[in-house]
């Protein structure tokens, strides 16, 4: 895939900066965040898919992290905007949210770009997938 550039994708820029902060407290390791350039990677195929989704699913997407970014700060307990949160208090929020009320946006923003994440062949090799099908080996 490749990245969108239809009017109705993620091009805007607000969009991009919060779902690329989510994407980064989502899929930070012990040892930090991931590249940054898988972020971007990660971010411009959600452009692709929703650029050919129809407009429906494009609102409630960006409603929906819309709505993560708005609630993280109350969750961090700081009234600090989503973007200019650090990485830990990103990741203290967003665990909060995941175990409150306030799930559901969050766990529709994280499924779609988990199930984009991990197609990106280093972070497949992560988590040692390596394109075979599960099942008895001989």
């Amino acid at each position: 895939m490749s990245a969108a550039t239809h009017d109705d994708s993620l091009q805007r820029p607000r969009t991009v900066r919060k779902l690329q902060a989510l994407a980064e407290a989502i899929f930070a390791t012990e040892a930090g965040p991931p590249p940054e350039s898988r972020i971007r990677w990660v971010c411009a195929e959600m452009d692709d898919v929703l650029a050919h989704s129809g407009p429906s699913a494009r609102t409630l997407f960006r409603a929906a992290t819309y709505a993560v970014a708005a609630a993280v700060p109350v969750f961090a307990r700081r009234p600090v905007p989503l973007e200019r949160m650090s990485l830990k208090a990103r990741i203290v929020a967003l665990d909060r949210m995941e175990r409150s009320l306030a799930a559901p946006p969050l766990l529709a923003v994280k499924a779609l770009l988990c199930i984009l994440y991990y197609e990106h062949p280093d972070a497949a090799r992560e988590v040692g997938f390596d394109g075979g099908c599960l099942g008895a080996r001989t």
